[in-house]
């Protein structure tokens, strides 16, 4: 048994009720056993039974941070604009796929992936990320490197039907990997390691695909995840694709696409009847404010999808990001993006979203996103004699500060099902000087590559079907 006692402040719930001062947590094993305040901590039983008390006096305790969208090994990207400056050049999400994210799909390989995954988890690990999202090819060196790391990993096997990527494979390619990823890893790892499956997006993949994937998720119970109407252009696009269905969401009402198991990634452009549907439906959305931000310049409207009860996670959209930048950005662009916005949501509501909100939207809120007995033990402890952000706090202004000050946090300690991945700041599964080392060879190798298709004329970006729009 492991003891958090005498937690300056515990979060067991993302929200005023949920702050307790001088708290404790007890985990037996995964998963919590207890948790409660300074008047009945099991301090002496724990020690009489030879378990472990730690002293967090100094320490904030909460539950562990969930990223429901990121892209792990795609570090690529961040590489390219030093490449290529033009490649940040680009007048819509049509673009910018072609020039700046689809040339690092391009290029990736399985163990490229591997190396990469696991630099981005030391970077999730060391920012108080214990659950995490991969949307990427190669789903078998995501699990690998799932494994590695031990954190909780959901894998979503990138498919997608207008480009060809690393992996090479076609529609039926794609839906065969999907399954057979279902099969050999979803609850592996005792439950910590789950699949959903991932069509990339309702303009860039067939009917065939897009129905596909649901047919799997239907036949093996795993969640469906997509993006959808990530800014301006995206929404013209798609509702001029399905326009004879009156558009992209009426499309995905009449194909059954719209379900409990189905998480949207981003969402910007949907609009407020929408969410309404979206809610009714049971779809939970991933908000993506740091992405949709800086690449699109526009941020789903929260308030209005709250209001209409949708679900809502929080997600990075990129491997060098963090939960806990998101977080402080969440709350930053929602006070003046979307200017029509009727109402603000409270200042505890990003925390809500990067916890039980991301916990919900996964499927996995009976299990993880709030410390309470039988949950799993995830979580994760901030040093508060060793952060000059969080300061001053007391249980009136902690979610608040920690809402607007937590920009870049890092943990002290990340645990999941009972173990800890880092402790007092260090690793202690992973080597991260091994993998930065690692991870530096394949960035030099992508810039050699990049370069040498650049000079031979070859495309960086190839189309699978060349009349895909057509089709």
């Amino acid at each position: 048994m492991i003891l958090f006692d005498k937690c300056r402040f515990l979060i067991s719930e993302p929200n005023p009720a949920g702050v307790i001062e001088d708290g404790w947590v007890l985990i037996d094993g995964p998963v919590i056993k207890a948790v409660g305040g300074p008047t009945d901590s099991p301090r002496a039983e724990v020690t009489a039974q030879g378990g472990e008390v730690i002293d967090c006096s100094g320490k904030l305790v909460m539950p562990g941070l969930i990223d429901t969208h990121n892209h792990l090994a795609n570090y690529a990207l961040n590489l390219l604009p030093g490449i290529d400056p033009s490649s940040l050049e680009y007048a819509g999400i049509s673009e910018c796929l072609e020039k700046f994210i689809w040339p690092a799909y391009t290029w990736v390989s399985g163990e490229s992936t591997y190396d990469l995954t696991l630099l981005s988890m030391c970077n999730a690990i060391k920012h108080g990320t214990t659950t995490i999202t991969s949307a990427f090819p190669f789903p078998d060196d995501t699990y690998r490197a799932g494994v590695k790391s031990r954190m909780r990993l959901i894998i979503h096997p990138q498919t997608v039907s207008n480009v060809l990527l690393g992996d090479g494979l076609d529609d039926d390619g794609y839906l065969a990997q999907t399954e057979e990823t279902i099969r050999n890893y979803h609850n592996a790892e005792d439950g910590r390691i789950q699949v959903a499956t991932h069509p990339h997006c309702t303009y860039s993949c067939t009917e065939r695909l897009l129905l596909g994937c649901m047919e799997l998720a239907e036949q093996y119970d795993v969640g469906f995840a997509t993006h959808l109407l990530n800014c301006p252009e995206d929404r013209e696009m798609s509702d001029a694709q399905y326009a004879a269905w009156g558009g992209t969401v009426a499309y995905l009402q009449a194909k059954d696409l719209l379900q409990e198991r189905t998480l949207f990634f981003h969402c910007d452009q949907v609009n407020r009847q929408e969410a309404e549907v979206f809610a009714e439906a049971g779809v939970a959305i991933s908000h993506n404010p740091q992405s949709n931000a800086t690449y699109h310049g526009c941020v789903a409207d929260v308030p209005a999808l709250r209001e209409a009860g949708v679900t809502l996670g929080m997600g990075t959209d990129m491997p060098a990001g963090n939960i806990f930048d998101n977080i402080y950005t969440a709350y930053l662009v929602n006070s003046v993006v979307p200017l029509d916005q009727e109402a603000q949501f409270e200042p505890w509501v990003p925390i809500e979203m990067a916890t039980i909100g991301g916990a919900e939207a996964l499927r996995l809120g009976d299990k993880i996103g709030t410390l309470e007995a039988g949950k799993r033990a995830d979580i994760i402890t901030v040093d508060l004699r060793r952060n000059t952000t969080l300061y001053p706090l007391n249980a009136g202004n902690l979610l608040y500060w920690i809402v607007t000050k937590c920009a870049g946090t890092l943990a002290a300690d990340t645990m999941v099902d009972g173990t800890f991945l880092m402790r007092d700041g260090e690793f202690t599964f992973l080597d991260e000087e091994a993998i930065i080392a690692r991870s530096d060879e394949w960035m030099a190798r992508f810039e050699t590559w990049y370069r040498g298709r650049k000079a031979s004329g070859q495309p960086v970006t190839v189309r699978k079907y060349p009349d895909y729009e057509n089709r």
